[in-house]
């Protein structure tokens, strides 16, 4: 039975797994980074396929934060998609002065769903993941 709600842990590029995602100081590029993958809906055989997904971010971040999924029962790296609507995104001239979360709601009868961030600044605090 699935958990009321699933933090996503990403490995960063410490090689430790987080459910913050932090833009290195030493970086100069867009890092990407995938969550490990969590049951969707879709795994427990529910029918109504519903998640709601909450993305917390600091108030510097810049970048895309979306929800991917995958209908395959082992997924290998191809068989991810993004999942329509469940991209969040904030370039650095977005007026925030403090942190910001967003929710979304998506529907399919996921096996399987996971976040990917691609980073230029600040922090993603975490990624909750409901169904």
């Amino acid at each position: 039975m699935p958990a009321l709600s699933q933090a996503l842990e990403f490995i960063t590029y410490t090689n430790t797994a987080s459910v913050q995602v932090v833009y290195p100081s030493s970086a100069t590029t867009t890092m990407v980074y995938y969550s490990d993958k969590i049951q969707g809906d879709g795994y427990f055989g529910s029918s109504d396929g519903l998640h709601t997904a909450m993305i917390s971010a600091d108030m510097n971040f810049v970048g895309t934060a979306t929800i991917q999924a995958s209908l395959a029962t082992n997924p290998g790296p191809d068989d991810w998609f993004n999942v329509n609507g469940t991209s969040v995104s904030y370039a650095i001239m977005d007026p925030r002065t403090n942190g910001t979360v967003d929710c979304v709601n998506f529907t399919g009868n996921f096996v399987w769903v996971r976040g990917a961030v691609q980073i230029n600044r600040g922090v993603v605090e975490s990624i909750l993941v409901n169904h």
